[in-house]
């Protein structure tokens, strides 16, 4: 049989899932080198939640995570998901914005994009697939899976081989919300071979209900008629809303005498070292929750759950977390069974929100939702009930084309409106951002007290250290700032020009 690779998700979905996407690129780094060797087919770096998180929480700069991590990752692609036409935000935007995006994105060191669209309406991903490939970025068409009852095998077959037409170089079957069991396994995912033929299958599914571990392994027990690939994360941060870990899956492909290449050395090194990450920040270790049935409507996957459940804390509402998960279901029968994943997922949790907090439904509507049920974000799958229909938009008329067709190109615009960025990633950021949000992010990365530099520096070289134990010497070096450290002597120097 064909060797069984892994992507890692650790540092993107897997922290998403249980840490609400707060790692920082600080605590990234001194690992990057270990899991660039450990023979990753790929490893997800970055998307909306990481950039929204990077510009809103963190005080980063999205753009240098990827120029930092892809300066000590250079054998292994680093993946970007995209939403397709909405690229890592949540509103529809033009095909030009997608492809000055990716552009840009590959020139800070992005050399693999996961296309997924938030109703498998994969009219929203040709611009980008197109785009893409000129790029000569590698492409992984994600088909998002779901239970209702409009999306059937004959949905997700087809829209399989929609992506395979449309140039992708992967065909991922991506379960957000944990939603797929050993017995579905066993049903769809050789259809979808038969379907994508020689194509890449790859397997991305959560333990939100406790099936993960047993899911993968039905996954990978069908040998040639399974899976190519399965997306894993290190144990730290496995589990729970997360998926399984990466030894799981090492483990399970030698029990059926299939080979892996990751490096079961490089496994341990970096599972030590975000168990010292989750302990020094007191930090959420991920745990296998117990067997439930994944029959739930609200289907909320785990790094919507993780946010939610913060966001209704902060309100002083979080003992209401199951009425907002109920009503979450509700809202989503009456509005077509729409897959619950972002940037729908945050659609129908804030819907959710409004309606249980409010005791009213569909009182406050937000216009993502209304145009929704117009059409503004793709194929609607299933029936709109009546009364919310007329709630939500009353006798408005919906369109029933690709939104990307009504959005004229853009980036003239933006280059005029924003033209005193001094480069095309703060250019970026001002398209997709507020300008309150992108001026709060810059004067975060500004205050920098006297002495701190050095003080980070040093901060960030002793823990690089402490994780490899083989690391005899290291510098930072930033334009007139200069840092070193050397194991011996064990006192740290430091020199500033």
């Amino acid at each position: 049989m064909k060797p069984l690779e892994i992507m890692d998700i650790t540092v993107r979905d897997a922290q998403q899932c249980l840490w609400a996407t707060r790692m920082t690129t600080e605590e990234m780094l001194p690992i990057a080198r270990t899991m660039d060797e450990a023979g990753f087919h790929i490893i997800d770096l970055t998307g909306g939640a990481a950039i929204d998180a990077s510009m809103m929480f963190l005080g980063e700069d999205p753009f240098e995570r990827i120029r930092q991590m892809a300066r000590l990752i250079t054998k292994t692609p680093l993946n970007f998901n995209t939403r397709g036409q909405s690229i890592f935000r949540w509103m529809q935007y033009a095909d030009d914005v997608a492809e000055f995006t990716l552009e840009l994105l590959r020139r800070n060191g992005i050399r693999s994009i996961m296309v997924f669209d938030a109703l498998n309406d994969f009219r929203n991903a040709r611009a980008t697939m197109r785009c893409a490939k000129a790029l000569d970025l590698y492409i992984i068409g994600a088909v998002t899976y779901t239970i209702s009852p409009v999306h059937t095998d004959e949905h997700f077959v087809t829209k399989a081989r929609d992506l395979v037409s449309m140039g992708a170089n992967a065909i991922e079957l991506k379960d957000p919300s944990g939603l797929l069991t050993p017995e579905r396994v066993r049903e769809l995912i050789p259809k979808l071979r038969a379907a994508v033929g020689t194509t890449q299958l790859q397997l991305h599914s959560h333990c939100t209900f406790g099936h993960g571990l047993d899911t993968y392994r039905a996954a990978i027990e069908l040998g040639e008629q399974g899976v190519d690939l399965c997306h894993a994360a290190s144990k730290a941060l496995a589990y729970g809303y997360s998926l399984p870990p990466h030894d799981f899956v090492i483990d399970e492909a030698a029990r059926v005498g299939r080979s892996c290449r990751v490096d079961r050395a490089a496994i341990a090194q970096i599972e030590h070292y975000f168990n010292l990450v989750t302990r020094r920040g007191g930090r959420q270790v991920g745990r296998m929750p117990p067997l439930q049935s994944v029959e739930v409507d609200h289907q909320v996957p785990g790094g919507m759950m993780s946010n939610l459940e913060r966001q209704l804390q902060d309100q002083g509402q979080g003992h209401r977390l199951p009425e907002v998960l109920e009503e979450v279901g509700r809202v989503r029968r009456d509005l077509g069974w729409p897959i619950v994943v972002s940037p729908m997922a945050q659609y129908l949790g804030a819907q959710a929100v409004l309606n249980v907090l409010t005791g009213k439904r569909y009182q406050i509507v937000p216009q993502e939702i209304k145009q929704y049920v117009l059409g503004y974000y793709g194929e609607v799958a299933g029936p709109i009930d009546p009364a919310a229909r007329e709630a939500i938009a009353g006798d408005e008329q919906g369109i029933n084309v690709p939104p990307g067709e009504l959005i004229p190109p853009m980036m003239a615009n933006y280059r005029q409106q924003f033209g005193s960025c001094g480069s095309d990633e703060e250019l970026a950021m001002r398209i997709f951002y507020s300008e309150r949000t992108v001026e709060e992010n810059r004067k975060a990365r500004l205050l920098v007290k006297p002495g701190a530099m050095a003080t980070d520096a040093g901060s960030f070289l002793a823990r690089a250290m402490l994780s490899d134990p083989t690391l005899e010497l290291c510098e930072v070096r930033r334009k007139s700032f200069h840092f070193v450290m050397n194991r011996t002597p064990p006192t740290a120097t430091a020199a500033q020009s």
